[in-house]
């Protein structure tokens, strides 16, 4: 009997050991680099986000808009602009308004295997996004740069949107 529960003990605390080592080595990086704003962004009312594109065949097609919407739901919490949409915005003129572009330019998906150090490597994510953020009225660049998010766990990946979002709006606060 005590036997039994000694066994069921240890396995128990091997399960919480190995769930507190993945978490631990599972985290999500992201990084970004944006060339400096031409026009403070806070002198525009509104900020459009359209869906993200892509000539990379197998990239998620549902993630070329949940990344804009989420960016979008998430600067909306901010009242920074009057108005922050995933889609059009028709009751702000285009000279108020900032239109934010995107292109996943790459992506390696969890079921890639590659060779690094004479390990073999598999279940990573990595997205890049190139942005553009621009005057909707003339077309000008007001700012470009990319956003990188890199998961060493597949599973991980929805969580890569999130991350990606963030760092978008970091940057659109600071160039505010």
């Amino acid at each position: 009997m005590i036997d039994r529960n000694y066994r069921s003990f240890y396995i128990l605390i091997q399960m919480f050991f190995l769930a507190f080592l993945f978490t631990g080595c599972a985290s999500i990086k992201t990084t970004s680099y944006f060339k400096p704003v031409k026009i403070k962004l806070g002198t525009f009312q509104a900020i459009q986000f359209d869906k993200f594109e892509t000539e990379i065949v197998d990239f998620p097609e549902k993630a070329l808009s949940r990344v804009p919407a989420e960016t979008a739901a998430l600067l909306a919490t901010k009242d920074k602009f009057k108005e922050v949409e995933f889609g059009a915005i028709e009751n702000i003129s285009a000279e108020d308004t900032i239109v934010v572009l995107g292109e996943v330019s790459e992506y390696r998906p969890s079921s890639d295997i590659s060779h690094e150090g004479g390990g073999v490597k598999f279940g990573e994510v990595s997205i890049t996004v190139k942005l553009a953020l621009v005057n909707k009225a003339t077309g000008e660049e007001i700012s470009t740069g990319e956003v990188n998010g890199f998961s060493s766990m597949g599973f991980l990946a929805k969580d890569i949107y999130e991350s990606l979002a963030k760092e978008i709006v970091k940057y659109i606060l600071e160039g505010y």
